[in-house]
């Protein structure tokens, strides 16, 4: 209730009172995975913007029971205008009908903020903020991997009506990354609207052997049907029902994880626990990584930590699509020569899809 309140006072108090902003930034609530609560995809952009002298604001939407980001201001009131104004307009086409609320808003409650760029994390509110401002450069920033045909780019062949109709450029972390969605795309969109501007990697981990702690990062979200996560479920339990006793798993929920799958069978297992919240930290306690399909895999590698995917029946696409360098079992890796070289695969493997935050190419970008 205090941050809807907060959210009221702010956006009201924007009646009297003009604001100007070179970047306004926006994300679902979610995305705040650190445990200090920040967004640590965002945190390299915020840190740029700071030094070249260029103001901005964090927008944040609500999500339930996710973490807030005291440096945020809740979008919360604006969002349940929007809302409510979504089921009161009869528009069938989304963009449109979102665009039109938009207008609306550069009206009313918009009307005294201006800003030259929005930058975006899941594409929340693209066709609103483009129609509260159509001069501004509109920019979604990568946030898991990117695969052929995934749908936050392409539906049925096409790249996605809502990045054509609101000329959004995306902000990509690597070279291969680019490459899978230009060759997805018959257009020269792909092309001349994505860019590849890096990757912060904050963690520290630096492991040369298998400690015997296995990260495992879990992928029960409300977009599977129950058969999925079922099926999901029991691949995980026997996963660890065959590895040796002495090994010591740590679950890591899903940042969307919903409690609709009771997990209470396997943390009675003796070896198992809930691993740390901060995945930073996750990373520094286990020197193994296993999971069915999580994006944690690229981040693993990053630092050099091997990672065992759980077979999976719905689909494995680090295999398919990105050929993932190793096919092991957690008893491999006792061998510490198997683990080093291990270590060295993954990390050239990753760096093909993963470059180093470029803060000078971001800027240059900048309206």
């Amino acid at each position: 209730m205090y941050r809807l309140l907060f959210s009221l006072y702010y956006f009201v108090f924007l009646f009297f009172k003009k604001r100007r902003y070179d970047v306004i930034f926006y994300y679902p609530q979610h995305f705040n995975r650190s445990k200090e609560g920040k967004n640590d995809l965002f945190e390299p952009y915020y840190n740029a913007c700071i030094n070249n002298n260029l103001s901005y604001i964090i927008f944040e939407e609500p999500y339930p029971d996710a973490k807030r980001n005291q440096a945020a201001i809740p979008f919360d009131f604006v969002f349940f205008i929007i809302i409510l104004v979504r089921k009161l307009f009869c528009d069938k086409n989304i963009i449109q009908k979102d665009r039109r609320i938009g207008v609306l808003l550069s009206y009313t409650i918009f009307r005294n903020i201006k800003f030259n760029n929005f930058i975006v994390l899941s594409k929340s509110m693209i066709s609103v903020f483009s129609a509260i401002n159509p001069l501004a450069k509109i920019f979604d920033v990568q946030h898991g991997i990117i695969y052929p045909k995934k749908l936050d780019y392409f539906y049925k062949g096409s790249v996605s009506k809502q990045l054509i109709a609101n000329n959004v450029y995306l902000l990509i972390f690597g070279n291969r990354f680019k490459e899978i969605l230009i060759e997805q795309d018959a257009t020269d969109f792909m092309k001349s609207n994505s860019y590849v501007v890096g990757f912060d990697n904050v963690s520290s981990a630096n492991h040369v052997s298998f400690n015997k702690h296995v990260l495992i990062t879990l992928q029960f979200t409300h977009d599977h049907k129950q058969e999925e996560n079922t099926r999901l479920l029991e691949e995980l339990y026997d996963f660890i029902k065959s590895a040796k006793r002495d090994i010591i798993f740590h679950l890591k929920n899903h940042p969307r994880f919903n409690n609709d799958v009771d997990l209470s069978n396997i943390i009675k297992l003796d070896n198992v626990y809930f691993a740390p919240e901060d995945l930073n930290d996750c990373f520094k306690i286990c020197s193994l990584h296993a999971t069915a399909y999580s994006t944690s895999v690229f981040e693993a590698s990053l630092l050099g930590i091997p990672s065992i995917l759980i077979n999976s029946s719905r689909v494995n696409i680090f295999q398919k699509d990105f050929a993932y360098p190793l096919e092991y079992n957690i008893n491999d890796f006792s061998n510490n020569d198997l683990y080093k070289e291990s270590s060295v695969t993954v990390k050239a493997w990753a760096s093909k899809y993963y470059s180093p935050f470029n803060s000078i190419k971001f800027i240059s970008l900048l309206k």
